[in-house]
């Protein structure tokens, strides 16, 4: 069966629910927050947006993408621009949260790499361990 053959089944309670994965009233809030929050105005957040990626936004259409109507969308491809110019990584953290997944600040990162470090530090000693008692019985 060919990928253009198979059809998802939606199914209540199952892995696909219709609608499971609707952010658009969580998303837009979340871009609302940052824009009120944010120390720029709209006009400063699209033109700095346009200014970092190359891509072309105006402020009409940042304020279709926090309007209550849900016809409009915010470009995925200046999202992380977005994110960048007003401080509020919440926008991407309602994305991931949706697929089960976690945005961190960039302090958390740190100690999660430190975390990291420190698991693989212990794996490596219990086989250091391990060789070494291998070693130890083959020589008895």
């Amino acid at each position: 069966m060919s990928k253009s053959e198979k059809k998802l089944m939606f199914k209540p309670g199952g892995l696909f629910e219709n609608g499971c994965l609707d952010i658009s009233n969580e998303f837009r809030k979340a871009l609302t927050e940052a824009i009120r929050k944010s120390k720029y105005s709209r006009e400063q957040i699209v033109s700095m947006i346009e200014m970092l990626t190359n891509q072309s936004i105006s402020k009409h259409m940042l304020d279709q993408a926090t309007s209550s109507k849900n016809g409009y969308r915010f470009p995925a491809e200046v999202l992380q621009a977005f994110c960048y110019v007003t401080g509020s990584l919440e926008p991407l953290r309602v994305l991931a949260n949706s697929i089960g997944c976690e945005v961190i600040e960039p302090k958390e990162k740190k100690e999660l790499e430190l975390m990291k470090l420190i698991k693989e530090k212990e794996r490596i000693e219990k086989e250091i361990e391990k060789l070494k008692k291998e070693a130890n019985n083959a020589r008895d």
